[in-house]
């Protein structure tokens, strides 16, 4: 028999994901595709090697995210003119208005999705959020202490 805290955990992964999921389908663009756009927005420019960091993508993904960016004129390229090993990426023009559009849908979807939720129900699941993400960083370093 489940625990509470087995159900609390496996209930908390299976709505992250299909939250994640349930967007992606409602955008019609990939989870990768559409948190690399708003990253750049985010960001601004950013090198590939930070995109990697921030998203946890393999470097070929990313690689082939951009180029499929670039060639839809979405984003562009350039060499760091402080190290040219370094290719900088940034939201063009159309990048930029992709990226409302999907601020805009996520917006709405936020609304959807809390439906149902009172103001106060939402500050407590938030709180209790912001204490496992503490007790999380807490067994971390506890961790990397014992390495």
């Amino acid at each position: 028999m489940d625990t509470l805290e087995d159900t609390l955990f496996r209930q908390l992964s299976y709505a992250c994901s299909e939250a994640k999921q349930t967007f992606a389908q409602h955008l019609g663009m990939s989870q990768a595709r559409w948190q690399l756009l708003m990253l750049l927005e985010r960001q601004g420019e950013i090198s590939h090697a930070d995109l990697q960091r921030h998203l946890l993508l393999d470097g070929a993904t990313i690689t082939r995210l951009v180029k499929q960016f670039e060639a839809e004129g979405v984003l562009s390229r350039r060499l760091d003119p402080q190290n040219n090993r370094y290719t900088l990426v940034s939201l063009t023009p159309s990048g930029h208005a992709i990226t409302a559009g999907i601020r805009a849908t996520h917006s709405e979807f936020q609304t959807r999705l809390l439906d149902g939720i009172t103001r106060e129900e939402q500050e407590t699941m938030l709180q209790a959020l912001e204490r496992l993400r503490t007790n999380i960083r807490l067994i971390q370093q506890e961790d990397q202490g014992h390495e």
